[in-house]
């Protein structure tokens, strides 16, 4: 029987090649993302060594998926086409991506708990009396950590055998059967192997449990920001706001990127709707540049980011740039010395 949907005969030119062109934008974006957190936030002390791990897992991610093994899925079968580099199997490939996407969880999580403990720093100093659960905050990153390798773990043990592969595509998607003839194609099914069911359970409890958490560690820090507004220069407090705003910013809009192609892809699988095959593979395009917008988010998120970012490129068209230092309209503390009230550049502790 000829291939046809969810099988097509052939994969698309245009799929390929979109996903190398967003690696291509990526690639530059995150690159200026990792310069201006390293080298121009020396004030940032341990947190920027979350943003880094932040980005550079996201980044690990989306080169794997958009340059490296990108794939070719044929939604609503589970399964798809290796269309990159045949140095490893199809198999190993989803494997490594599940093991890499999975380190986002924890990096997510630890950006949130350095906010939320750099918060209670300044509560303690205003109020020594009040305590905090480090103990659940250490439970959380331990547990957010064998997220990765539980995963992997799940996704290595749910290969099918190549005798049930055959079955079930023969069965239930006979216009496929041709596609069984290469070794980059893949198939899953949970109801022969009960691994893949436990993969989805482990990914959407931990990633509800988490991001969950991670939310109210921010609400957290807001309320005990604004608790100890007043203890603090206004100058400090929009810093510290600001910060909150970028992290919680850098989430939730790549996290589109995410949610929705993935729901779509639920969707056609749930429906079986083989005419939208085609469009749900194609929200890859989406998942394949969340990290590119996160850089952006966070670099348009940071005024010091934009100043900096600015004035390299005005200079690299040779356009010559004025230095000014614009005075704060925030003025000083009690007991804080007036030139701490003038910032160029609002650092985040």
């Amino acid at each position: 029987m000829p291939a046809g949907p969810p099988c097509p005969s052939e994969i698309p030119t245009y799929y390929p090649l979109t996903l190398h062109i967003i690696a291509g934008i990526s690639i530059p974006i995150n690159f200026i993302g990792f310069y201006l957190v390293w080298f121009q936030s020396p004030k940032m002390l341990g947190y920027k060594y979350c943003l880094c791990y932040l980005q550079f897992a996201s980044f690990l991610t989306e080169m794997h998926m958009s340059f490296i093994c990108p794939g070719y899925y044929f939604f609503p079968l589970t399964g798809g086409f290796n269309t990159g580099g045949q140095f490893i199997s199809s198999h190993l490939s989803i494997t490594i991506y599940t093991f890499i996407f999975s380190f986002e969880v924890p990096s997510t999580l630890l950006c949130f708990i350095y906010r939320h403990t750099s918060s209670q720093n300044i509560s303690k100093k205003t109020n020594p009396s009040s305590k905090s659960k480090l103990y659940l905050e250490k439970a959380s990153l331990i547990l957010t950590h064998l997220f990765p390798f539980s995963s992997a773990f799940c996704m290595w043990n749910s290969k099918i055998t190549s005798r049930q592969k055959q079955n079930f595509v023969k069965n239930n998607w006979p216009q496929c059967s041709s596609w069984l003839e290469l070794e980059a194609f893949e198939v899953y099914n949970y109801e022969s192997n009960q691994w893949l069911a436990a993969l989805g359970a482990v990914v959407f409890g931990t990633i509800l449990l988490s991001y969950s958490y991670a939310m109210t560690l921010g609400i957290h820090t807001m309320t005990i920001l604004r608790k100890v507004r007043k203890s603090m220069s206004r100058q400090t407090y929009q810093m510290h706001k600001n910060a909150l705003f970028s992290l919680v910013m850098q989430i939730v809009i790549p996290g589109v990127f995410i949610i929705v192609p993935l729901s779509i892809c639920m969707f056609v699988i749930i429906t079986e709707e083989v005419s939208l095959q085609e469009l749900a593979t194609d929200t890859m395009f989406l998942v394949g540049s969340h990290s590119m917008c996160s850089s952006a988010v966070m670099i348009l998120s940071n005024p010091k980011y934009r100043c900096v970012l600015k004035t390299k490129i005005l200079k690299f068209v040779g356009l010559s740039v004025q230095s000014k230092i614009y005075p704060s309209s925030v003025r000083p503390s009690p007991g804080l010395s007036p030139r701490l009230s003038i910032s160029r550049f609002p650092s985040i502790s």
